[in-house]
């Protein structure tokens, strides 16, 4: 009787823990997926030890049957592979690991919310201000519609034959680099401007009023000016809003001459990255490269800027913003 008491505690204890570590079918298959997907194409793959993360992630999803609750998982396999701009995306729930705290200003936050767009200005001797927002892309016909509007932007200030201009950035969170890149082609020579660096290099062009992915044309545009600005100087103001896209944006500019950065630090989110469905119902969206300037200098960190400068962000009345009056002293200096 004991033998048999013993053995019946034994399986019943046995059958509680398997069905505490036990996952759903679903979930299960999300995390053996998603690792998958990490093995063979995070950026920073080669510095994990996948057998143990494996282990790790199911050990933390343990008794977990309803894949709403994997944010703890997916935020864990994030980390562990150091992507904090890629996401998890399961039905209408968004998992994403932050390394660190971006302090974003009240003003920034407050612009942002009221739709901030292009804004261009002049100020004394002939500098101009152009304000490049967030371009976030939907469709190619937003590639061709966003880039034409800022080379139009662009244009207006260039046929007032302006002599150094301020490119703001402190409000772009990114969205698309091509048409933020072409959309100031004039202010940019023809030919590589930079490379995505994933398992293959993918260099940047500029070629006839068009973007290019190694030959692949992402966009072209009509310009409304045919003005050539490659050699006057520009001051970018960047904060720590600015990131992504907008960071390559900053990378395409690397090596430009009478070019200097100005304000707070980037946000950092300097990889280039993919999507990769997983099934009808989740996605992921993944870091797999870096981006690297037209000499090959490659981009792992936020980028800091050439003339730091802390102030309070006035976007209410520009011309009294501390930043652009500094930008507005730099270019007068350089001006030739």
């Amino acid at each position: 009787m004991t033998h048999k008491l013993t053995a019946f505690i034994a399986i019943a204890l046995l059958s509680k823990i398997n069905l505490v570590c036990a996952q759903s079918v679903e979930v299960r298959f999300l995390i053996d997926t998603s690792i998958s997907i990490m093995k063979h194409h995070a950026v920073n793959a080669n510095t994990v030890d996948w057998d143990t993360l494996k282990k790790n992630a199911l050990a933390k999803a343990a008794g977990i049957n309803n894949p709403y609750q994997l944010g703890p998982v997916m935020r864990y396999l994030y980390k562990s592979v150091n992507d904090f701009h890629g996401a998890f995306f399961y039905k209408d729930s968004t998992f994403q690991w932050h390394h660190r705290d971006i302090k974003v200003s009240d003003s920034i936050m407050n612009e942002w919310k009221k739709g901030a767009g292009i804004k261009t200005m002049i100020f004394e001797n002939n500098i101009g201000y152009l304000r490049i927002p967030s371009m976030p892309i939907s469709s190619l016909e937003d590639f061709y519609k966003k880039a034409q509007n800022l080379d139009d932007s662009l244009c207006s200030l260039l046929v007032k034959n302006i002599k150094g201009i301020i490119l703001d950035l402190r409000l772009d969170g990114g969205g698309a680099m091509h048409p933020m890149i072409l959309g100031v082609e004039q202010l940019l020579k023809q030919g590589n401007v930079g490379s995505f660096r994933t398992r293959k290099k993918e260099d940047w062009f500029i070629k006839d009023n068009g973007f290019f992915v190694d030959t692949v044309l992402i966009s072209k545009i009509t310009p409304q000016c045919n003005m050539h600005a490659q050699d006057i100087p520009v001051v970018m103001l960047i904060s720590p809003a600015t990131g992504s896209a907008a960071e390559c944006f900053i990378i395409s500019f690397k090596g430009r001459k009478n070019t200097v950065l100005l304000g707070f630090e980037t946000a950092g989110y300097v990889t280039s990255n993919a999507g990769f469905p997983i099934n009808d119902t989740a996605f992921m969206n993944l870091s797999i490269g870096y981006s690297a300037d037209r000499y090959g200098n490659i981009y792992k960190e936020a980028i800091k800027p050439d003339i730091p400068f802390i102030s309070p962000d006035n976007f209410n009345d520009i011309m009294k913003d501390e930043k652009v009056k500094a930008a507005v002293n730099w270019l007068k200096i350089h001006i030739n």
